[in-house]
């Protein structure tokens, strides 16, 4: 019998936290280690020997993904080819890299996705592509990031490492390598400047305020802008928000760890001004998957730019930024009252060496709730006039 497992069933074994085993059927197993991580692993017979191939992690990898790699590799099994072979033939650096790349592009925008591939043609393929990815070394990965050092591309140089880095992180789980020669090498490497997003000052509020209330354009972008200003969520985390990521009877958005910049599931308190925007919204968009979608090809999110170039239309080129919201936000809710660790959370500003297993996305979930039903008041009181910002301090 083989298909004998589902995702319920799998989440509830995960959930018990125990190593353990699951045949589904056909030699493919999901194994559960006891550090917590989850693969795919296949066995077969070739040449009259039993052997064992793992096929990707879960849940990166679906139950559904894993079933048909298992049809494919039984398939070529029969055919005489011995998929441990055929996977040896694979581990070359580029290889590796544009089965990482497939994996991911479907959650970019084109325009990234194209990014990140020439990014790798133009300074990574012509020095390593053709190289085993397991006799890469540091300090050859060290030698060709110099080199767009040298020519002063410093943001060009982080990403290029961030790319790399990925994508050795993804040839050891699917075990390519042993260890991941671009950890650490950032500490060799020349850093960028950090960038600085321009942001108001807090007596330019009202007038923003107004021009948001008055804009014209397309009202997905005008709820995109007071979502940004009531919530100070980034970007990709609003054009990717679902009508499923929001529950009306809690008041609250949650947003799937996929589309956070720290890969952590984010809880938004939402206050009156929020739900009645969605609610308006709703009327609009609420047939589509995406809350954002486009007027266009509402299968999709509105374009990364949208909300910014209404920011430009309104007369605030050079002044502010979507991302100026969250520095409005985090420096006047602090002046407000509030402690910095309730700020710091709501803004997902979470230390990446935080242990995951001990993560709270619901922590301070009180304190946020009544800080983000504070600030979209401030907020309001602000269309026409600033109340003195320590005329009534909150509580921590």
């Amino acid at each position: 019998m083989i298909d004998k497992l589902n995702v319920k069933f799998i989440q509830g074994k995960i959930a018990e936290g125990k190593p353990r085993k699951f045949a589904d059927g056909g030699g493919l197993s999901l194994v559960i280690n006891k550090s917590g991580s989850i693969h795919w692993r296949l066995s077969y017979r070739f040449d009259d020997k039993q052997k064992t191939l793992t096929l990707g992690s879960y849940p990166k990898m679906t139950l559904a993904q894993a079933r048909n790699k298992r049809n494919d590799i039984k398939a070529d099994i029969r055919k005489g080819k011995d998929p441990i072979k055929k996977k040896k033939e694979k581990i070359l650096f580029k290889n590796v890299a544009k089965d990482w790349y497939n994996t991911n592009a479907d959650d970019w925008t084109p325009k990234h996705a194209h990014n990140v591939w020439k990014s790798l043609e133009d300074n990574i393929f012509n020095h390593i592509g053709n190289k085993a990815i397991d006799k890469i070394e540091a300090l050859e990965l060290i030698e060709i990031l110099k080199i767009i050092e040298s020519r002063g591309a410093l943001e060009q140089l982080k990403k290029v490492r961030v790319r790399c880095n990925h994508i050795f992180i993804f040839a050891k789980v699917h075990g390519f390598i042993k260890s991941n020669p671009c950890e650490g090498i950032e500490t060799v490497l020349k850093s960028p400047t950090p960038k600085n997003y321009n942001s108001i000052q807090l007596k330019d509020l009202p007038e923003l305020v107004k021009d948001i209330n008055t804009f014209d354009g397309e009202p997905t972008t005008k709820a995109g802008l007071e979502i940004a200003l009531h919530t100070f969520l980034r970007t990709n985390e609003i054009r990717f928000l679902k009508w499923d990521n929001i529950n009306f009877d809690e008041k609250l958005i949650i947003i799937d760890k996929e589309f956070m910049k720290m890969k952590r599931e984010h809880i938004v308190p939402m206050s009156n001004k929020v739900i009645n925007t969605l609610k308006d919204l709703q009327a609009i968009t609420g047939q589509f998957d995406y809350i954002f979608a486009s007027s266009h090809k509402p299968q999709k999110p509105f374009s990364e730019n949208a909300m910014l170039y209404a920011l430009y239309r309104l007369g605030w080129h050079g002044r502010m930024t979507v991302h100026g919201f969250r520095h409005l936000a985090s420096t006047t809710l602090r002046e407000l009252g509030y402690a910095s660790h309730v700020v710091e959370k709501q803004l997902s500003h979470e230390s990446k060496n935080k242990i995951e297993a001990t993560y709270n996305k619901a922590e301070y979930l009180a304190d946020r709730i009544k800080m983000m039903n504070d600030w979209s008041t401030f907020i309001e009181n602000a269309n026409g006039k600033i109340i003195p910002i320590h005329s009534k301090k909150a509580k921590n």
